[in-house]
């Protein structure tokens, strides 16, 4: 019971990680169709979307994104969903996407440091200009395209489950009442 009560009192007061910020990622109609606009302006010169309905390659051949960077980018269809469940993955996006500084004349990035425990030396520059005024509100839209891209059953699920559980109760209440039905008669035989 400590040891519960202990996980809650830790979890309540948990500080954020170094260069960690709660953010909240709406998922509308308008969020996504913003951010669908913004990873076409911003992220697919070198990344694709090969899982989704619009399966769009990068603009950049990857050999040659992989000689100009040293490694190729990733395909950004599961990114979202690989990086944590709900709104984490997209949360992780949002991070990486606002958290890169210079050090010694080299990128780095906060939020890629924390993931791979390294000293955050990576190899994507900011695809959004870090003194963009919008760039928090651009992070967040981008990450929520690629999180309903990752998970498009996401808000059909959410809309559809209050309709299950009503129906599993309602089965459920059902059929308690005719397990006791069937077997009331049983149990007066028996008794007798």
């Amino acid at each position: 019971m400590i040891r519960i009560i202990l996980l809650i009192l830790l979890a309540v007061l948990h500080t954020p990680a170094f260069g960690e910020e709660s953010v909240s990622i709406k998922l509308t109609p308008e969020t996504i169709e913003r951010g669908s606009a913004l990873f076409t302006q911003y992220c697919s010169g070198c990344h694709g979307l090969k899982f989704h309905k619009g399966a769009a390659p990068p603009a950049l051949d990857p050999q040659a994104a992989e000689a100009a960077f040293g490694v190729a980018p990733p395909d950004l269809s599961l990114m979202a969903s690989a990086r944590g469940r709900g709104d984490d993955g997209a949360e992780y996006i949002f991070r990486l996407l606002t958290s890169y500084y210079t050090k010694d004349g080299q990128t780095r990035n906060k939020a890629f440091a924390e993931e791979t425990k390294t000293d955050g030396a990576i190899a994507m520059p900011p695809p959004i200009p870090m003194d963009d005024p919008a760039l928090k509100e651009k992070a967040a839209d981008i990450s929520a395209f690629l999180l309903s891209v990752s998970d498009p059953t996401a808000e059909e699920r959410l809309s559809i489950g209050p309709w299950v559980l009503s129906y599993m109760g309602l089965l459920t209440a059902i059929l308690y009442l005719l397990n006791r039905y069937t077997w009331k008669g049983v149990k007066k035989k028996l008794k007798s």
